[in-house]
């Protein structure tokens, strides 16, 4: 049985497209916590490894990344569409919301959270590829979330000589960036809801396998109930517990990272 832990299954639909591999390379963009919401943890576990992306700095977070994921190549910094340094509005008490985008910034303002403006470097996906993609090595798929930044992303990658099998990409202003990846022959695939996946056209063959979504037959469990099951083993007391942070954290998505963290 497959333990997913991605937010939205996005593991379990990418595991079906790979079944059976237990070697791969992948790049993350936006890979956030190492565990919690991870699309690449499964893939680690089976013995994958690739390249990790995380701009949050002077927090425990990359620390994490770098502890649980020895064998990736695992990067500070940020991905835009040039080098330079931009001011990355970093949330204090919701991180996966962290972003390059001001007007994402000044949205989460009047929402009332609370961040702070850090002058991040960043990079592009074309001088990562160049750097740490051997010659001749397939990146098998690439996950964009960067919080409204993805077309920047997008635009600085060389698509001609990198060229991913599957790309994921998390639907934000899909309008503005969707165009650059069907304009350099990626094709559709699917929606989750929150992701919209493309597969190259070289391998167009893949797209049956996202013919239907997520379901039973794809024999997984979330990660969030596998744990409340190792801790069903100490005791209902540490179970009723558990239950009550995890209903905490789906009423109010600020403790999600406390609650995350007392699950792993």
């Amino acid at each position: 049985m497959m333990i997913s832990y991605a937010q939205n299954a996005e593991d379990v639909l990418l595991n079906r497209v790979f079944a059976g591999r237990n070697q791969g390379f992948y790049i993350d963009v936006g890979a956030h916590d190492p565990i919690h919401n991870s699309v690449t943890k499964h893939f680690y576990e089976q013995g994958w490894s690739g390249i990790n992306i995380e701009p949050e700095q002077e927090t425990e977070l990359f620390d994490r990344l770098q502890k649980d994921r020895p064998r990736d190549i695992n990067m500070n910094l940020g991905l835009s569409n040039q080098d330079r340094t931009l001011t990355f509005y970093q949330t204090l008490s919701a991180p996966g919301w962290s972003t390059f985008s001001p007007a994402q910034g000044a949205e989460m303002a009047r929402w009332g959270f609370e961040f702070v403006e850090r002058s991040i470097p960043v990079t592009t996906l074309a001088r990562v590829c160049e750097q740490h993609v051997l010659p001749g090595q397939e990146i098998d798929f690439l996950k964009v979330d960067a919080e409204s930044h993805e077309r920047e992303v997008i635009e600085g990658g060389d698509w001609n000589r990198w060229r991913p099998v599957i790309v994921l990409v998390e639907d934000n202003g899909t309008d503005v960036w969707e165009p650059l990846l069907l304009g350099v022959e990626y094709l559709f695939a699917a929606f989750d809801g929150i992701n919209r996946y493309y597969v190259r056209s070289e391998d167009r063959q893949l797209l049956d396998r996202f013919a239907a979504p997520v379901n039973v037959t794809d024999e997984y469990v979330p990660f969030r109930y596998h744990r409340l099951h190792q801790m069903s083993d100490l005791g209902p007391s540490a179970l009723r517990i558990a239950r009550r942070l995890q209903d905490t954290a789906n009423r109010h998505p600020k403790l999600a990272r406390i609650v995350s963290r007392y699950l792993r």
